[in-house]
């Protein structure tokens, strides 16, 4: 099972008010939510995105019914973005 992991030379950080996901030295930014947020911290290479969806489903239960698409909606930008890989 593929497992995200962040490409360490990407940053996530809160710059007024705005949460966005760079890589320091160019010019794409990527802007993310709270959601989004969650997502990056528990793509560190021991979760699947089944066990990612599963942990947010659990700590969103009012909206669990598309957690599972937007989970798999961000990965996917987070991989078009070029910010995580799967290992």
């Amino acid at each position: 099972m593929d497992k995200p992991r962040r490409k360490e030379n990407f940053r996530l950080e809160a710059i007024d008010g705005e949460l966005l996901l760079y890589e320091p030295g160019e010019t794409k930014i990527l802007y993310c939510n709270q959601t989004a947020s969650l997502i990056w911290q528990l793509c560190d290479g021991n979760h699947t995105k089944e066990e990612i969806t599963a942990l947010l489903e659990e700590g969103y239960p009012d909206v669990a019914e598309t957690v599972a698409s937007d989970a798999e909606e961000t990965l996917n930008r987070f991989l078009d973005y070029g910010a995580i890989e799967l290992v």
